[in-house]
């Protein structure tokens, strides 16, 4: 008589999960789909067959096509930006010297170095930025399901950025300077991502270094980037 296992399973019999697992599995087959067919080359029912459920039963964890998106922008596209939080935001301590962490001193950080690594960092998921992008836009009806969530980003991302422990040039350590500063360059970020996606001569890493010679100057930002 040959044996058991404990880990025996039917063919085809589904593994239970959790809704917030299954919400998981639902994103990260939809990421799969949308780097190889685009965010509007792929049907539902595809990415129900994907994830092992009816198309009803997918609808149970997403209600549409753009809900759908705006949680893969939440999810993924802000993953990777916890180096612009505070530390206390973050969860990020320093160490004290001796390996330990803890709340000692804390080095302020080169603004237009933070900025840049945010445009490293997208240059290398052009999908996503096309993604972000192109719901920003629908999302400015009140009534589209990413339409909160672009809102409460723009003023969340602002006043992180605001607080921030930034090592600036003098007339920037003023808060109205320095608003006035953050916005022009998430302005100049925004045309920067669209040029990049829209021609192909020049990446969007070549790009910033275009604008941020304009944004930063010297001699003012010399010492500071």
């Amino acid at each position: 008589m040959s044996e058991r296992h404990d880990d025996f399973r039917p063919i085809g019999k589904r593994v239970r999960m959790t809704a917030e697992e299954r919400r998981t599995q639902i994103i990260e087959a939809s990421v799969r789909l949308i780097s190889r067919y685009g965010s509007y080359g792929f049907s539902m029912q595809s990415l129900a067959d994907a994830v092992g459920l009816t198309l009803p039963g997918l609808g149970h964890y997403v209600k549409s096509r753009e809900e759908l998106l705006a949680q893969i922008i939440e999810t993924y596209y802000d993953s990777g930006m916890d180096f612009l939080k505070n530390p206390e935001e973050s969860g990020q301590t320093q160490s004290d010297g001796h390996g330990e962490s803890g709340t000692g001193d804390r080095h302020p950080r080169n603004y237009p170095s933070a900025i840049r690594e945010v445009v490293r960092t997208n240059a290398q998921r052009p999908e996503l930025v096309s993604l972000f992008m192109r719901l920003a836009i629908e999302a400015a009806d009140p009534h589209h399901p990413a339409h909160d969530f672009y809102v409460e980003r723009h003023t969340g991302v602002l006043r992180s950025m605001m607080d921030g422990d930034w090592n600036l040039p003098e007339e920037y350590r003023d808060p109205e300077r320095l608003h006035d500063l953050i916005v022009t360059v998430f302005f100049a970020m925004d045309g920067v991502q669209i040029q990049s996606l829209t021609n192909p001569n020049e990446t969007m890493v070549e790009l910033w270094d275009r604008a941020e010679r304009v944004l930063f100057p010297s001699p003012t930002w010399d010492g500071y980037r």
